[in-house]
């Protein structure tokens, strides 16, 4: 058989030239497909598969430019679930394919997942007073001071991007009735702790399993009730209030789960409630009542409901709108729920009406809905 070398050599300068301009091409096609065709075939490629699609050879990285230029790419990708926990694998959920997809993060094992934004985790490891935040795509790492060796926070989020001069983290819990807070901004050393009494002493608070959410410079939050607590963190005085909130008493005797999350310019309520049916019901909150009116329809907007993390988002892709993501799994099935049909659906168009399986649905009570940031900081973990 003949060789490369001598086939090569056989070959007239300017035929050498010619091949080599045909290779060129042939690589230069992926670059040259239509913008449509590149952003549909990227939006089936997971995150964290990006860069090793770039990293296959020079010409699919000219075809996929870094995440940060790439306006088309997230668009179409949905937030994905976090799977974690003590005895299984990390598993990353997308509900746009149904596909859960295994992840070798190691700094998620054997810790606790306190709540996600701005493309960060904030966690937790070890008696829950060693605190940190990390980028699940990029992986740095920013370890923040420690919480109080004598304090237990319920619930732990964050205002902004830890890399953000103006990022606090505020811890909440409820303390005979009153709330506890303890707060501490980026450069600082150690938690502030203040307790906050509301005028409304005879009402009891108590926080529900879901995160509060930041709007406007308050925090809001939901008792296992329903009823809002609203906070201002860095104004002691007459900052935190009670709205009780009228919801009908057959409902509330009934209620399962509360979640709050912010949709828009709106804050939005979903409740479940006990029953056969696990009924799901969604408000929007009357600014200037202070109270939550029920709504049939979310439009085209989509909800990814979770304790430690919540999302809506405008859906640019057909069917996903008027519909609630929960942590809820059929099998290997994700499980969301229609506000159109009110009942909860499979990924194969299959309706959950029989009440024994909608009670034996899985959920994952500590899993986190995560939504890809694509400009996060890389290189040595910056500093708190």
């Amino acid at each position: 058989m003949m060789s490369k070398a001598i086939l090569v050599s056989t070959l007239s300068s300017s035929e050498i030239h010619q091949e080599l301009r045909d290779e060129k091409k042939e690589d230069d096609s992926w670059s040259s497909l239509p913008e449509e065709l590149l952003s549909l075939m990227l939006s089936r490629v997971y995150f964290s598969d990006y860069p090793r699609f770039r990293a296959t050879c020079a010409s699919w990285q000219r075809a996929s430019p870094p995440l940060e230029l790439t306006p088309h790419y997230p668009k179409y990708q949905s937030p994905c679930l976090l799977l974690h926990g003590l005895h299984r694998a990390i598993e990353f959920f997308n509900p746009m394919y149904n596909i859960t997809y295994k992840t070798d993060i190691s700094e998620l094992s054997h810790i606790t997942v306190y709540s996600f934004n701005h493309g960060w985790l904030l966690m937790g490891s070890g008696d829950g007073h060693h605190t940190f935040f990390l980028d699940p795509f990029t992986k740095v790492k920013i370890e923040i001071p420690n919480i109080p060796s004598n304090i237990t926070f319920s619930k732990i989020c964050f205002t902004s991007s830890p890399t953000c001069l103006d990022c606090m983290v505020i811890g909440f819990t409820i303390i005979l009735g009153d709330l506890r807070v303890g707060i501490i901004k980026r450069g600082e050393e150690k938690w502030t702790i203040e307790d906050f009494r509301s005028s409304q002493f005879w009402l009891r608070f108590h926080l529900s399993d879901c995160n509060p959410i930041l709007h406007n410079g308050w925090y809001y939050c939901l008792d296992t009730t329903g009823n809002l607590g609203v906070l201002k963190p860095e104004s002691v005085r007459d900052s935190w209030h009670i709205y009780p909130q009228r919801l009908p008493w057959k409902l509330r005797d009934t209620l399962r789960q509360c979640f709050i999350v912010e949709s828009n310019e709106d804050i939005l309520s979903v409740f479940v409630y006990c029953g056969g049916d696990r009924r799901v019901c969604v408000y929007k909150l009357d600014f200037s009542k202070m109270v939550w009116e029920r709504i049939e329809d979310l439009g085209n907007r989509t909800l990814y409901i979770s304790n430690t993390t919540s999302f809506s988002t405008n859906s640019t892709i057909r069917g996903m709108g008027n519909k609630i993501f929960f942590p809820k799994f059929n099998g290997k099935d994700g499980v969301f729920y229609s506000l159109a049909s009110k009942r909860y659906h499979t990924y194969d168009d299959g309706a959950c009406e029989n009440p024994r399986e909608i009670k034996e649905l899985k959920e994952f009570v500590w899993a986190t809905w995560v939504l890809p940031q694509f400009a996060s900081v890389s290189g040595e973990d910056p500093k708190w």
